[in-house]
């Protein structure tokens, strides 16, 4: 029975409902380190007391800006019960976002993992907080403070008054803002979504409802950045379930990870499944002869099967080919729950193919963040499942998918007007995505309001699954579909120079340079055909009429992509504008 209100109150429940020696798993210089779920909520005490002597008030902005890891988590909740406002940033935030975060939510303090980490622009201003809490204690200025130090005025203050963690603790109410997480802005500036304890405990709870779990046998492996309100909330609800813990130190290390840790659960991006599929993919390369071709055949009818169909090659396959990618994985994978953005159907289907149980699910910062989902005994291939526990979904007149309930969020902070753009009086929340419900329930997106544009020939064109389909290519990393206003559809196509190395090692052109390599007359026909294999599957007014490879790799750092890995569509079109306007010349 879960009766608690706010994360405080979970992490007491917690303390009392579980004996785990490992409940968090951390990895410190190489060597794994294990926190018990009382030491754990005994650091989190100190941490909250030592933030209560340096000054820190209700409603004060807090930065993290840390890779994940259970002092991300601890730092995170001590903000919380002195009811200040904890802001985490991604660890590559640029400095004009974080410009723009600091001053939106008045940020005062900021704790940082490793300043040698950050960009110089952000270190920069770190001389402008009151103080600056450092994990690896390498910030040596005047307003800096190590975590040790933190933790030793926590004890002082204990010591002085006794009374005054619980007092803490009580004070914090499930109407309190605990978070504010800025939106990716894929589509321009960022916005803050505040987030109140009741919205991230009544996902928690729905969460125990779908995917409940057995602390004594499962086991999670956490890689995304904790940033990502995906992640933070069932990261939450792992805690809760006293579920063993463990984060992963490098995002790139993830497969050594798996086969280390031998998780039963893990939370994932599309992006990170996409990428495993390609490490998978690029050992088709390695082999030769009969075990090549059964290789890429076993593959080939991974993404074209339809799932739960099976004959005697699948068996066949599964015991030559899946059972060893399983085994790659750690071999104990029990559910890879997918969100975060939409999961292409040639990714969903290899990986339950190959023998996963992949849980796709949907939904948005704004509503902390789940609304939909596929869990155990219920999925349905080509949706997002079926709708929260506690969740309203409706489909508006023009299918565009409204949601209300306790998870969403209390509004944008410092701006009203567009609080009132995506929340309607009657309290429903505007999603900008478009969707049908079945009549079981299931949720099926068909696409995104905003990113859903019309030609200049008053045809509508949704670019996101052409993206998808385009990125099946092992040549292509990205793919960005243009079109609004224009005559007929273009894409500009970007390498995936993470793997380009070892396909001209495997395909015999170990001494070609990349740049020649992709100017290569095999590669301009291996693109050539699979955009004529992706136009097969489209209408008319959709296919892509004009395309080029952009021998330019978009990123994060670069401004074309958001942390989330999404599309940012208008610095893309601005950067490549010359490009664009030869299309249409």
């Amino acid at each position: 029975m879960i009766n608690y209100q706010t994360l405080p109150e979970m992490i007491q429940h917690v303390v009392n409902t579980y004996t785990n020696s490992s409940a968090l798993n951390y990895k410190y210089h190489g060597q794994w380190k294990s926190l018990s779920s009382e030491k754990f909520s005994e650091t989190i005490r100190r941490l909250a007391l030592g933030l209560r002597s340096l000054g820190v008030d209700e409603y004060d902005g807090f930065a993290i800006i840390s890779p994940p890891s259970p002092q991300w988590v601890m730092i995170d909740l001590a903000i919380m019960l002195n009811r200040a406002i904890s802001v985490p940033m991604f660890a590559n935030v640029s400095s004009k976002h974080f410009a723009f975060q600091k001053k939106d939510s008045n940020i005062k303090y900021i704790f940082i993992s490793d300043s040698n980490l950050l960009d110089d622009n952000i270190c920069a201003e770190l001389k402008s907080f009151r103080k600056v809490i450092s994990l690896e204690n390498n910030y040596n200025a005047k307003n800096g403070l190590s975590f040790q130090k933190l933790l030793e005025l926590g004890d002082e203050l204990s010591n002085q008054q006794p009374q005054l963690f619980a007092l803490m603790r009580n004070a914090v109410k499930p109407e309190d803002v605990a978070t504010i997480i800025y939106t990716s802005g894929s589509t321009g500036e960022p916005k803050g979504v505040e987030i109140s304890h009741q919205n991230l405990i009544s996902q928690i709870k729905a969460t125990h409802e779908r995917f409940p779990l057995d602390p004594q046998k499962d086991k999670i492996l956490t890689c995304l950045p904790l940033a990502h309100v995906f992640e933070r909330m069932v990261g939450y609800y792992y805690i809760s379930t006293g579920t063993p813990l463990y984060f992963a130190d490098d995002i790139k290390k993830v497969g050594d990870l798996l086969r280390e840790i031998k998780p039963t659960v893990i939370t994932l991006v599309p992006r990170l499944l996409e990428k495993v599929y390609a490490k998978m993919n690029s050992r088709i390369e390695d082999q030769s002869g009969l075990k090549r071709k059964l290789m890429s055949s076993a593959f080939e009818r991974a993404i074209d099967k339809i799932p739960a169909k099976n004959s005697l090659s699948d068996k066949i396959f599964d015991k030559l080919i899946y059972s060893k990618l399983r085994a790659a994985l750690g071999g104990n994978l029990t559910m890879l729950i997918v969100g975060g953005s939409a999961l292409s159907e040639s990714m969903e289907h290899f990986f339950k193919n190959i023998g996963f149980n992949v849980y796709q699910g949907y939904g948005l910062t704004e509503s902390s963040p789940v609304l939909a989902v596929n869990f155990p005994g219920n999925v349905r291939y080509r949706t997002v499942g079926k709708i929260y526990p506690g969740v309203e979904v409706k489909i508006a007149s023009d299918n565009e998918i409204l949601a209300k309930g306790p998870n969403v969020m209390v509004g944008y902070h410092n701006n009203e007007q567009a609080t009132n753009e995506v929340i309607d009086s009657d309290g429903w929340l505007h999603t900008g995505d478009l969707g049908s419900l079945d009549a079981d329930g299931y949720l099926t997106i068909t696409g995104r309001k905003k990113e859903l544009f019309k030609t200049s020939n008053g045809k509508y064109v949704s670019p996101v699954p052409i993206e998808q389909r385009l990125c099946k290519s092992p040549l292509i990393d990205m793919a960005a579909i243009i079109g609004e206003n224009h005559r007929f559809v273009s894409c500009l196509l970007f390498p995936d120079y993470e793997n380009l190395d070892a396909i001209r090692e495997h395909r015999g052109y170990g001494d070609m340079s990349n740049s020649d390599f992709l100017n290569s007359s095999e590669v301009k026909h291996e693109i050539k055909e699979a955009v004529q294999a992706v136009n097969d599957q489209l209408s008319a007014w959709e296919k892509i009429q004009k395309y080029k490879f952009v021998k330019h790799p978009i990123t994060i750092e670069t401004g074309e992509l958001t942390p989330t890995m999404k599309l940012r569509r208008h610095v893309i079109e601005a950067k490549f504008k010359d490009i664009i306007d030869d299309f249409y010349a």
